[in-house]
């Protein structure tokens, strides 16, 4: 993130001032480039406003938090996710994308890493859904200002909370959510002590369409901007952290035999159809949750799903004092991405590429290659809690660009 890199800028000239010099207060901007989240979002180069669904949508699009998952058979569901991402794996790793700037031995940070993770948790009654996602990401910079003969070393933490409601109105085919984003950052000199730190609020909300056995989908999500204050510190100057807004809007296509907008269809649904009972027996229930699972897995496998979004971003003020600044309008990054089980019941794959627009003046955008996989490892139900599906998942993704490379990995259940 941009910020990082503005806050060494602004650490290393306040640093290099005279005790009596007043440092100036600045507006830092906190753009995000690269792609971060869940691997399969990852993979597909970020092409996942349409398609994002159980916890890995919950910090995308809030609408996704009301989507209903083909093997979800129970009118109560939940759903629970975990994420890592590495992006420090090169020699030297422009994760900032600063580029050649003008001004480069003053503003450019020599080296860059960056850890991602997320956790996220979600409920769901039939068409209604609560989704929180926690997101935490770690930066740290180095730069050396040799004017003035100072290096400076700062690490960043940030820490995103979504909390999202969402409906499915029409029988699940149009989904409505919204909800507060939280955001929380501290800074710190690395194996030092903890500089200065900020919070601020905003608020996100989506749409997705996704008519009943249809083989596309559309959907939208927004996020309000949030201006966090940074009080001044020794050395540091007063600055205003500025998350800007963004918008984002998606279409999703699948090919092959598998559905991609199936109705939502529960054992009590089909224990009542059967039986004529309003109130059906538990074994009733287990017996059409058997059915149906059945029926699950009898499905044809094969599927091409073509995945777009179109994300529009806005532009920040400066983000340093030796003339590094944010682009003044809003930028867009194209988004594409494929995925399909290529070999049924064992193994998805996924690709994507995306478009890093320049964030700072003086840089060049970059073109992203992203890929990864899905396959399935051992059976073990942990002594039952989690049958019938008790197939487990490794996942992988990645995501390459000039002088940047993340992975993901994450573990989940195979479905």
């Amino acid at each position: 993130m941009a910020i990082l890199a503005a806050v060494c800028t602004i650490a290393t000239h306040s640093f290099a001032q005279t005790d009596t010099a007043q440092a100036k207060s600045q507006t830092v901007d906190s753009t995000r480039g690269p792609i971060t989240g869940s691997t399969r979002r990852i993979g597909l180069g970020g092409a996942f406003v349409a398609i994002a669904d159980d916890t890995e949508g919950v910090a995308i699009n809030p609408a996704s938090t009301a989507v209903r998952l083909p093997y979800s058979f129970t009118d109560w569901d939940y759903g629970i996710g975990l994420d890592v991402a590495v992006g420090a794996w090169l020699p030297k790793n422009d994760v900032y994308n600063q580029g050649n700037t003008a001004n480069q031995d003053q503003t450019k940070a020599n080296k860059s890493t960056a850890l991602f993770g997320s956790l996220a948790l979600l409920v769901n009654y039939r068409h209604f859904g609560v989704g929180v996602s926690a997101e935490a990401q770690r930066n740290a910079a180095s730069r050396s200002q040799q004017t003035a003969g100072i290096d400076t070393n700062f690490a960043a933490n940030f820490g995103t909370v979504h909390l999202n409601t969402a409906y499915g109105f029409l029988d699940g085919q149009l989904l409505l959510g919204a909800g507060p984003r939280l955001i929380g950052m501290t800074f710190d000199r690395l194996g030092g002590s903890n500089v200065l730190g900020t919070a601020g609020v905003g608020y996100e909300a989506g749409v997705v369409v996704k008519p009943i056995r249809e083989r596309y989908r559309f959907a939208a999500a927004v996020k309000s901007p949030i201006d966090a204050k940074l009080a001044a510190q020794p050395g540091i100057a007063a600055s205003t952290v500025h998350v800007p807004w963004e918008v984002a809007f998606g279409l999703a296509y699948q090919m092959g035999p598998r559905a991609l907008n199936p109705p939502l269809v529960t054992a009590r649904d089909v224990a009542r159809r059967t039986t004529g009972h309003e109130q059906p027996t538990d074994e009733e229930l287990d017996t059409a949750a058997r059915e149906l699972f059945d029926q699950y897995e009898q499905r044809e496998r094969w599927y091409l799903l073509v995945s777009s979004e179109l994300s529009v971003i806005q532009g920040g003020g400066p983000v340093g004092l030796s003339g590094q600044t944010a682009m003044d309008r809003p930028v867009i990054s194209p988004r594409l991405g494929l995925e399909s089980e290529v070999i049924p019941h064992y193994l998805r794959l996924r690709g994507g590429s995306y478009y890093e627009p320049a964030l700072i003046r003086g840089t060049q955008s970059r073109v992203h290659g992203a890929g990864g996989f899905d396959v399935k490892l051992f059976k073990w139900s942990v002594f039952g809690l989690l049958s019938p599906f008790d197939y487990w998942q490794l996942s992988l993704g990645a995501d390459a660009a000039r002088a940047y490379l993340n992975t993901a990995f994450s573990i989940g259940i195979w479905h």
